[in-house]
């Protein structure tokens, strides 16, 4: 099954700049970044990264995620801003020697896709840039290489990884088991640990990020520049998760949590996460009636009309009459104004959609068997009897899932666990010399 080429399906690191900080104000340079200089800060196999390189990197974080940009932020963030520095010098390395070029066009489509995403006209990311003294070639480069990244990805990965129909099944399966129960919209940041010697530092980082978002920072603003799960790109959002879908250790910090809070730093042996619960329901109720709404039934009726100013006892009359039609109907070509008592108004109602009747009624005619007769209904104008005839049902529950939609979030999860494995080998493997 194909994937949409527009999307990435690891860390984009463009999407760092989707949703830019509307408290950010436009100024000069910060004190600790006015010093910037060309001295060499690492290198990573035949590439350089300057001091320049790493403050305008952190000007960019600190503008893009709403940060304050202090020196303290600035220092704490530094060593993250490095890894993130280093990583992207050995793809677009391991890119290059693989001969993928990045087109002007593709440039210009992310930019584009950038200022859509933040109602931003035509040039209007690029004005930001300028407006808070950012250099382009800063976010460029960033842009540049998540593409030549993730072109690289598809070309050598995407063939192997499968998903089979029985696997589109299984999700489907899982979350018609789980439809009835109570769903969580779960937003999430996960922060890799690439070798046990940066746990310490990867939880300080976690640690400072929950801080800055209990101080009002926004959580898909973090989520977009650190998180390096395939759901950056939206801010974090898994969207409505059913119970039992997640990680148990994940499932238990939801267990403990309240829509709006944000969990503790939450280990697991990849790394951590930090969980944000954004609300619960529960949609069994709600699912029943969207498809109920969009039933239509074939609907015959049987009016008793109440003439007007009738006494009392016309009415009685009357209702007794309606109650004993409803009783002696037998289907639907008994349902005609022929029928001694019944007026002109009785007879086929043709098809009508479930959502365009009353609420009372929809349950009624919802509910109602085929070829059974209402019980009189009492209206203005007189009694009526009710006969659904036929009823178009509602497609099955698996036919409203999109499996193409299904398999490549599925494919997404996989080929970003290669990536990630495909970046530590190449770290791995590199000559990397921090000098600052």
């Amino acid at each position: 099954m194909g994937m949409s080429s527009g999307r990435s399906f690891f860390r984009f690191a463009a999407a760092a700049l989707l949703l830019l900080a509307p408290a950010f104000v436009p100024g000069a340079a910060p004190a600790w970044a006015q010093q910037a200089s060309t001295r060499i800060a690492a290198v990573v196999n035949e590439d350089v990264i300057s001091a320049y390189d790493i403050d305008a990197r952190l000007r960019l974080v600190l503008a893009a995620s709403g940060m304050e940009a202090s020196a303290e932020n600035a220092a704490r963030l530094r060593p993250q801003v490095v890894r993130n520095l280093i990583d992207e010098r050995l793809q677009m390395q391991e890119a290059t020697r693989a001969s993928i070029t990045v087109s002007e066009k593709e440039i210009a489509d992310n930019l584009a896709r950038l200022e859509r995403q933040n109602n931003m006209g035509p040039g209007g990311f690029v004005a930001w840039l300028d407006q808070n003294g950012i250099q382009r070639s800063t976010a460029i480069d960033q842009i540049k290489t998540s593409i030549a990244w993730s072109k690289l990805m598809r070309r050598r990965h995407a063939r192997s990884i499968s998903v089979s129909e029985e696997e589109i099944d299984e999700a489907i399966q899982q979350r018609l088991a789980a439809r009835s129960g109570v769903e969580r919209r779960v937003a999430e940041i996960f922060l890799p640990i690439e070798n046990p010697g940066e746990e310490t530092e990867i939880r300080r980082l976690a640690e400072r990020l929950i801080e800055q978002m209990r101080q009002g920072v926004r959580f898909n603003q973090v989520a977009q520049q650190f998180s390096r799960s395939a759901t950056a790109t939206a801010g974090g959002d898994l969207g409505w998760v059913q119970a039992g879908q997640l990680d148990p250790v994940l499932e238990g910090a939801l267990e403990r949590m309240s829509p709006g809070e944000l969990s503790p730093p939450v280990k697991l042996p990849g790394g951590y996460y930090i969980l944000l619960l954004i609300d619960r329901r529960t949609p069994g109720g709600a699912a029943v009636a969207a498809v109920s709404d969009d039933q239509t039934v074939s609907l015959r009726q049987i009016v008793v009309p109440i003439p007007a100013g009738s006494p009392p006892d016309a009415i009685q009359e009357r209702r007794r009459r309606a109650e004993e039609l409803s009783r002696t109907v037998r289907d639907c070509a008994d349902m005609t104004a022929d029928r001694s008592g019944a007026g002109s108004l009785s007879g086929d109602l043709g098809r009508v959609r479930l959502g365009d009747m009353p609420a009372g009624l929809r349950q009624l005619v919802a509910a109602q068997p085929i070829g059974r007769a209402t019980q009189p209904l009492q209206t203005e104008g007189g009694f009526v009897i009710l006969m659904v005839c036929e009823r178009d049902e509602p497609k099955k529950a698996e036919e409203k899932f999109d499996r193409e939609a299904i398999a490549e979030n599925l494919m997404l999860q996989r080929l970003e666990n290669v990536a990630r494995r495909v970046i530590r080998d190449l770290r791995r493997s590199a000559f990397i010399d921090i000098r600052s």
